[in-house]
């Protein structure tokens, strides 16, 4: 199967830029094109990978084979729409939700939705490793009007920039990832709020790295998050009251006495854990 002979990357950002490092480092025949309207983002990604050449906008790209919109989500339909509007390439998105960006573009058979699971705290150009990008799976989440050939040419794509390329529905995966990504810096958010409350000087006395580790992704980049979380409300909630749900029984094993109960539920908990040590940051 046939490699891309261009690709185009629409936000050179965190995501984008680190992609389009990979790209240029495991697929060096392929010729990348961007659209970044940040000029120090441009200025960034012209430092470290001169062959990347850049055009004024998204509808440039349309000429392209392949066109990957590194954008915010609420950004990702407008994008997308520009470039298939101007032209054939097939255009795969990589923002962190899906339900509503695939299904206001279930009706483009040129549009792939996807998801590399394998974000970070820091924004903008080259704040993480290429390396721990394609290490990442990439989760694609094609609707009924996408052509199976299609499908399979991004896969093979993706796969030789290292990824574990996985399929699922675009509303299934919002469900999973309010669970496994977005509960997680929701509840740092609201951990790190009520640290706030304290005084200043008896929190930095006693936090301790069990505090640091809680709060890290509280770090992240807010407004991204707060879109994201606005993308994704309803699964969001849902995984929030399930969590609020397992907070208040245990308070009440431990709170009640129920000694025997909360050992088991913390053993429990604990054998969940072991078995994640080495999940992707997303």
């Amino acid at each position: 199967m046939d490699a891309p002979s261009t690709i185009g990357i629409v936000g050179t950002g965190l995501i984008g830029a680190g992609f389009a490092a990979l790209v240029s480092r495991r697929a060096p025949d392929v010729v990348i094109r961007a659209v970044e309207p940040n000029g120090s983002y441009r200025a960034a990604v012209q430092a470290q990978l001169p062959p990347v050449t850049f055009d004024h906008c998204a509808k440039d790209l349309a000429d392209a084979d392949i066109v990957f919109v590194c954008a915010p989500p609420g950004a990702v339909v407008g994008l997308a729409r520009e470039v298939l509007d101007a032209g054939d390439a097939l255009v795969v998105d990589m923002a962190s939700t899906k339900g509503r960006i695939v299904t206001a573009l279930s009706d483009a058979p040129r549009f792939i939705g996807g998801h590399p699971l394998a974000g970070g705290n820091a924004a903008g150009p080259f704040t993480s490793e290429p390396d721990a990008l394609a290490a990442a799976r990439f989760v694609l989440t094609p609707h009924a009007g996408n052509g199976e050939s299609d499908i399979e040419w991004i896969e093979h794509f993706l796969a030789r920039l290292g990824f574990a390329v996985v399929r699922a529905d675009a509303h299934a995966h919002d469900q999973i990832l309010a669970r496994t990504s977005h509960l997680p810096h929701l509840l740092a958010y609201g951990y790190a709020g009520l640290l706030g409350s304290m005084d200043a000087d008896e929190r930095a006395i006693f936090a301790s790295r069990s505090t640091r580790n809680t709060v890290h992704h509280a770090a992240a980049n807010t407004r991204m998050w707060a879109e994201i979380l606005d993308q994704n409300t309803d699964a969001v909630s849902a995984a929030l009251d399930e969590m609020i749900l397992e907070l208040m029984e245990l308070r009440t094993a431990f709170a009640g006495g129920r000694r025997s109960d909360l050992t088991q539920r913390l053993e429990a908990a604990a054998t969940t854990a072991q078995t994640l040590t080495k999940g992707e940051d997303t």
